[in-house]
């Protein structure tokens, strides 16, 4: 799958965010690189079909990733921001995610992530007990519970120790 942009800009009042990216991504790992407040999340989200451009195409093969469900069915977004509700215990998030899917077998596609990023001893403890380590990779989890053809990862490595580090780049 192709995630192309076309002329994209994205502004908030006086504040350029993003101004006119054209690029086309396609299928393997591509990285974003730039300092602080470059516009690399305003990119992904506006790639995830999650913010509109202010300016410009987004499309998925095609299709227009703004206003468009179906296309999240082929995305996973992994934000850099705390996207998680402490209350919730690992399995809880990761199985509701499943469940807004409306995948046919929640419950496995759910436990299938969760052993994917190694969260399995602590899918019963609740979030907020967990390391910034560990809420990424149920983060990251809650994205692939629908094995998307794309996933999005902002700062992914936020936290995470060196073996995790390696086991997410080896995933």
């Amino acid at each position: 799958m192709n995630i192309e942009l076309v002329q994209v800009s994205r502004w908030y009042g006086n504040v350029v965010a993003v101004n006119d990216v054209t690029m086309t991504i396609g299928p393997g790992v591509t990285g974003l690189l730039g300092p602080n407040g470059a516009g690399k999340s305003t990119l992904l989200h506006m790639m995830a079909g999650f913010l509109a451009p202010s300016s410009g195409t987004v499309t998925l093969d095609g299709r227009p990733v703004w206003r468009n469900h179906r296309i999240h069915r082929h995305i996973g977004l992994v934000p850099e921001r705390e996207a998680v509700y402490g209350f919730l215990t690992g399995w809880q998030f990761v199985l509701s995610s499943a469940r807004l899917h409306r995948l046919p077998q929640p419950e496995e596609a759910a436990r299938k992530a969760l052993a994917l990023v190694e969260m399995e001893p602590a899918k019963d403890r609740r979030i907020e007990t967990y390391s910034k380590g560990m809420r990424q990779r149920v983060k990251v989890a809650a994205a692939l519970v629908h094995d998307p053809q794309v996933l999005l990862l902002d700062e992914p490595f936020n936290g995470m120790d060196p073996r995790q580090r390696l086991q997410l780049m080896d995933l």
